[in-house]
């Protein structure tokens, strides 16, 4: 689930391939994410991509809720 609780409410509204593919790219962000912050040794560059990754499709889904 997205880290956006101040537009959950909105989210369960909207239905569409669009937000489901952003909601399956962060789904396996986050899953690549955990792994990443797991493994040893840690590769830092890895987790910090990989954490703006989550950003960046966190602030697309924030976008594509404005626009609705």
């Amino acid at each position: 689930m997205l880290r956006l609780p101040d537009i959950r409410h909105r989210l369960v509204g909207i239905t569409g391939e669009t937000l489901g593919e952003m909601f399956e790219a962060y789904d396996l962000a986050v899953d690549a994410l955990d792994r990443f912050r797991t493994q040893h040794p840690r590769e830092e560059k890895l987790i910090t991509e990989y954490e703006q990754l989550c950003l960046e499709i966190e602030r697309e889904v924030l976008v594509y809720c404005a626009d609705r």
